[in-house]
């Protein structure tokens, strides 16, 4: 069974981490592929409801962030894994 959902993935370009959040695509619950760049959200006017198409796409990017981040060097393979100790440094030092 083919699907996809939304999934950070790190790559390091030219020594720097970039973290985007990007469509990963799966077949039988095994990640076989992603977008080359980053998404975004984007609504049409013809979409039932383009307000409501953009707040489904923001609440499913946010939930790609409480997954483990996929690394672009080794992936599907290697899935990067931080301890909560590890995040919390990593926001605090976002924040300041």
């Amino acid at each position: 069974m083919k699907h996809w959902n939304y999934r950070v993935v790190v790559r390091n370009e030219a020594g720097e981490l970039q973290y985007g959040i990007h469509e990963v695509h799966y077949k039988n619950d095994i990640p076989v592929g992603y977008t080359e760049n980053p998404v975004y959200p984007l609504s049409f006017n013809d979409d039932d409801d383009p307000l409501e198409s953009l707040k489904w796409q923001l609440d499913a990017m946010k939930l790609a962030c409480d997954k483990p981040v996929l690394d672009d060097n080794n992936f599907p393979n290697e899935y990067l894994k931080y301890s909560r100790k590890k995040k919390l440094k990593m926001i605090d030092k976002y924040l300041k």
